[in-house]
């Protein structure tokens, strides 16, 4: 009996530690989970606020970037726009300078039938007038055939 009571004594302080250290167990375990939870909670709102904040600088960097690039383009028209007066200038010019060159053309087809003129007048029937050569800025050089064949007209002797 002695014994039974010893073991029954042994198996009540068992019991009673196996209780304290489950109730300590539980505690800790819920003090851990309520850690983790508030971790968690800390976690979530912290992430949440990053991205916000990252969300913001984006927006604010986003707008400045399309201010940058609205800046850009209207500098880039503006300068089209000029480049474009330019050409239209140019092309003015242009048809102007085609212009001056046709008429020049023809007051010098004009000159030359004037001398061709004077020089048959003076030639009469003595000699003809023949192409000698072609420069490279395409005016013709003549020559005057005559009985001798030494004769030659040029520019430079029409203005002597």
């Amino acid at each position: 009996q002695k014994e039974n009571n010893i073991k029954k004594t042994i198996e009540a302080q068992i019991a009673e530690e196996r209780k304290h250290l489950k109730d300590e167990y539980d505690a800790l375990k819920s003090r851990l989970e309520s850690e983790y939870n508030n971790c968690m909670v800390d976690m979530k709102q912290k992430t949440y606020s990053f991205k916000h904040q990252l969300e913001s600088q984006h927006n604010s960097r986003l707008a400045e970037l399309e201010k940058q690039y609205k800046s850009h383009i209207s500098a880039l028209d503006k300068a089209n726009a000029v480049k474009d007066k330019e050409i239209g200038k140019l092309s003015s010019t242009i048809s102007q300078l085609k212009n001056e060159k046709w008429d020049i053309k023809k007051t010098a087809d004009s000159v030359c039938k004037d001398l061709e003129d004077i020089i048959f007048t003076n030639i009469g029937r003595r000699g003809t007038i023949v192409q000698n050569s072609k420069n490279a800025n395409s005016t013709f050089f003549w020559k005057m055939v005559g009985n001798c064949g030494k004769c030659c007209i040029t520019p430079s002797n029409f203005l002597e």
